[in-house]
């Protein structure tokens, strides 16, 4: 469905010796995972006897009994399963033995490959003579067995690796943090195997741990140590990998085709599909990732006044989301850099649509942090420009709106000529992607602070701020409470003239297109089918539609802003800088609309 595929990890729990019991389990287990749409799944080293048989390992009994079993296993995993798993094999006719992968698939064993980890006292080195060793073959989707818990060979789509290592304290998140890691190197799906419940504990205790990564994160793992048999699954966007690959230039070696092709996933309810999957969910991870966010933009601005040879910074105060990031980020650059904080210019410019609440909010900030305040009104500056152009301001369309973005934009300029500063720009990327701010106005800066973050970040971001900074609490808070609007409307009763999200819809919806249109290359079908997944029970399809209509529309009618945008700072794994993100203005969107 949609380009996912469903990858199954399996621990069976095991009697070492007794073939036919494991053999039973493991057949359990792949038609669990049948059942379930898996296209593949994995078992670890030595599943079909157990690591622990020692000397048993040089005895035709236990050889033989092996080598009927795996038949067994591949009639059992059929035609829409592959199974891959490990056992012992002796090849007819020889004396050595090997520890190897069997890959299973249309009913019989389709590669018998060598482990990377295995017992040189039981087991020969090197690929069995006349055996079917390759490592890399093609279902519909590429695999490679990997020969060890290295990363450096040529990756597939899917690579399985198996580690021999025992259960030590700390193995469980090194395990772990190897699958995200080669998933992220290769931009595909890393499986990681270890050992099997019911292992002899005469020694070491053989972990139980299975790992599934895609692109850097863990999607399903296993405990370290188990009793009992465990299947975890995960449905995994192919189609998303292959679009990053495209674009980061990685490449993938050709594997040969077998005669077989797994199934896609035949729904989605082991995607890892979350309506923010540009934000950490557990708290820790969260609060790491805003701490490095602040710290990357604030890093940069640092650098940037230095190599400008400027001395202020002039922004733009409106007690709104983007501006009070900016504002937070700029407090922490004249920290960085030891600069008093009057180094910061705070503008207010309250304009026909201003309301209290921000206004005081924008005020209070930038006192509590010791700002440069300047309040320079622009109604009167505004209503001169409509004579000179002979506009009615009565008609409130856009030139009504714009002309209150670009006066402001005209001011900040002056001011940083005027105090040899540098204009910081507040959009974020998810106005960029939709063109929602003014050509020549908002959308022009002398260094994009705020391009590569999203709406709905910035609140995660000032809630950071607040852990940090409590003084700043009240205010950041009230911020994060106040309704987006761009306020260039009249007010009534302190209401504003209206609301960003009652016109474009939900930000955290366009940021989720956002995510999977620019991450993951979907097309509208896809985007509409994820987002139903992932805000089911929050907005019906109705809406959703909506909202992508307008997303895709503008995302394609709007390209000539970003064509012009100013240079920033790349904060987030997504970016529409005209240096990461090339599309001319005159493109069609129609195959996407």
């Amino acid at each position: 469905m949609y380009g996912f595929y469903r990858i199954a990890a399996a621990v069976p729990a095991i009697v070492p010796g007794d073939v036919t019991y494991n053999c039973n389990e493991i057949i359990r287990l792949c038609q669990e995972a049948k059942n379930a749409g898996a296209a593949m799944v994995c078992f670890p080293r030595l599943a079909l006897t157990g690591a622990s048989c020692g000397e048993l390992f040089f005895q035709s009994t236990l050889l033989d009994a092996a080598g009927s079993a795996a038949e067994k296993i591949a009639e059992a995993a059929g035609n829409s399963l592959l199974a891959v798993f490990g056992t012992p094999y002796r090849q007819p006719g020889m004396d050595e033995a090997w520890d190897i992968f069997a890959v299973a698939g249309n009913g019989s064993v389709l590669h018998r490959v060598p482990a990377g980890n295995f017992d040189r006292r039981f087991f020969c080195n090197g690929n069995i003579p006349e055996g079917n060793n390759c490592r890399r073959f093609n279902c519909g989707i590429s695999v490679a067995i990997q020969k060890s818990l290295c990363y450096g060979d040529a990756p597939a789509e899917v690579d399985i690796f198996s580690s021999g290592d025992g259960a030590l304290p700390g193995v469980s998140a090194e395990l772990e943090n190897f699958a995200a890691a080669a998933s992220r190197a290769a931009k595909n799906v890393a499986v990681v195997t270890t050992g099997c419940a019911g292992e002899s504990t005469a020694g070491f205790a053989s972990p139980t741990k299975a790992v599934i990564a895609a692109n850097g994160k863990i999607l399903a793992a296993t405990p370290l140590l188990s009793e009992k048999s465990e299947l975890i699954f995960a449905d995994i966007d192919m189609e998303e990998l292959k679009y990053q690959r495209m674009r980061s230039g990685k490449t993938l070696s050709i594997a040969p085709m077998v005669d077989m092709s797994v199934p896609e996933s035949p729904e989605l309810s082991y995607a890892a599909l979350t309506p923010r999957p540009y934000l950490p969910e557990d708290k820790a991870s969260l609060a790491e990732f805003c701490k490095e966010t602040l710290e990357i933009q604030s890093f940069a601005l640092a650098h940037r006044m230095k190599k400008a040879f400027a001395q202020k910074m002039v922004l733009g105060i409106s007690g709104g989301l983007d501006s009070t990031l900016a504002l937070v980020a700029l407090n922490r650059t004249c920290e960085q850099l030891k600069w008093d904080k009057k180094s910061i210019i705070a503008v207010t410019m309250p304009g026909f649509g201003t309301t209290g609440r921000t206004r005081n909010n924008a005020l209070e900030l930038a006192k509590i942090i010791g700002a440069d305040i300047r309040e320079i009104p622009i109604s009167a500056a505004c209503m001169q420009h409509f004579e000179d152009i002979g506009h009615d301001p009565g008609i409130r369309n856009a030139v009504y709106e714009n002309t209150q973005a670009r006066e402001r934009t005209q001011i900040l300029m002056d001011i940083a000529n005027k105090e040899n500063g540098l204009v910081i720009g507040t959009g974020d990327l998810s106005e960029i992607s939709m063109g929602w701010c003014t050509y020549n106005g908002d959308q022009m800066s002398m260094y994009s602070l705020n391009g590569a973050i999203m709406k709905t970040v910035i609140p995660e971001l000032l809630k950071f701020e607040i852990t940090c900074r409590p003084e700043m609490g009240a205010v950041l808070q009230d911020i994060i409470d106040t309704p987006v609007s761009p306020e260039l409307l009249p007010a009534e009763n302190g209401t504003p003239g209206h609301c960003t999200e009652e016109i474009l819809g939900a930000y955290e919806i366009h940021d989720f297109f956002i995510w999977h249109f620019i991450n993951g290359g979907a097309g509208r079908e896809k985007l509409l089918a994820l987002a139903e997944i992932a805000f089911a029970g929050k907005y019906d399809k109705a809406e959703i539609e909506r909202c992508l209509g307008i997303f895709l529309k503008r995302f394609f009618t709007q390209q000539f802003k970003r064509s012009a945008s100013p240079e920033g700072i790349n904060a987030n794994a997504v970016s529409l800088a005209p240096a990461e993100w090339q599309m001319p203005s005159d493109i069609s969107g129609k195959l996407w609309q």
